[in-house]
């Protein structure tokens, strides 16, 4: 920098710029019925790739929300699940779940898992707020959303196409209300003909100069997606984990058992392919910590689990 530039300061450059380190809150689109006319958000969006890694441009993720018994506060935990390892929390979940125990039934609730997915969308019309018509955004979105993406991958009737194709993927409809006390995505839909992307309102062809201007513009939206994908546990997280798993089951020894390895034999449950064993939680809390036991895109496998013949946690637990 010359010192001949003190007579022509930049202003811009001396606004104090806060570090984000990730993506922050305000990338994320937020279609909420109450930011809507009339308690209803309706927007047209269109589902993009991601340019860091094309291969992951839809993120999904299985989650518990758990409380810390010591502060009272609740967190956020990625179940090992999602990429087909044991979880503790899942077992959990089913044992309780299973339970001819009323109160065991409701406690299973605590270990619910839930699912979120995460994709980058370009925002092609919004009327509730305009000036983020044309941005590429982060989404979040559940099961039903994503439902209506598959449907359109693997249609039941004609033709299949690809949401997230630049040159032959289609707009969809945000329509989101409130149903109780739940954000309802039952109206929403793709809508249209497949159309190239657009660009300022221009539609893109498929050249190498509007190529080259797609990918600058998508470069010009949020880049760390992948930094949404499933997380493994740490030893703090590992731990905050099982202080959780503690203070919410009341049979002490059951909770022993269960996570602290106690006992030889195990229990079996079945699922719609196999019948499965349920292992020492070392070996599930040994897995949670080990990305080596793991490939990163093998699918978790869904469980539908029969209930047991046991009528309590104590029972469920005894020959474990």
């Amino acid at each position: 920098m010359s010192n001949l530039d003190i007579f022509n300061l930049d202003a811009d450059s001396l606004i104090t710029k806060v570090p984000t380190g990730k993506t922050g809150d305000a990338d994320f689109y937020k279609p909420y019925p109450e930011d809507g006319k009339d308690g209803v958000y309706k927007s047209l969006i269109r589902f993009v790739p991601n340019p860091k890694d094309p291969g992951k441009s839809k993120i999904q993720k299985f989650y518990v929300f758990l409380k810390d018994p010591s502060t009272g506060n609740g967190f956020s935990v990625d179940c090992p699940s999602t990429v087909g390892k044991k979880s503790v929390l899942k077992d959990l979940y089913w044992k309780l779940k299973n339970s001819h125990s009323a109160a065991d039934q409701e406690l299973s609730k605590t270990f619910s898992r839930k699912e979120d997915y995460y994709s980058l969308i370009q925002i092609v019309e919004d009327k509730n707020k305009p000036e983020l018509q044309g941005k590429i955004m982060l989404f979040k979105f559940g099961k039903k959303l994503n439902d209506f993406i598959e449907a359109q991958l693997k249609p039941e009737y004609g033709t299949k196409c690809n949401p997230y194709d630049l040159f032959d993927g289609k707009e969809f409809s945000l329509h989101v209300r409130k149903v109780g006390e739940w954000n309802n995505y039952d109206l929403c839909s793709f809508v249209g003909e497949r159309s190239p992307i657009k660009i300022d309102g221009t539609p893109m062809q498929k050249n190498q100069t509007d190529m080259q201007k797609i990918l600058a513009y998508l470069n010009e939206g949020p880049q760390n997606l992948t930094s949404y994908e499933y997380k493994d546990w740490d030893s703090e997280t590992t731990e905050n984990v099982m202080k959780a798993i503690r203070a919410s089951v009341p049979e002490n020894r059951v909770v022993n058992e269960i996570i602290g390895g106690v006992g030889s034999a195990t229990s079996t449950y079945s699922t719609k392919e196999e019948s499965v064993s349920t292992p020492s939680s070392n070996d599930y809390l040994s897995e949670a910590s080990d990305t080596r036991s793991f490939s990163q895109s093998s699918p978790a496998k869904k469980e539908t689990v029969k209930a047991t013949s046991s009528s309590s946690l104590e029972d469920l637990y005894d020959d474990l």
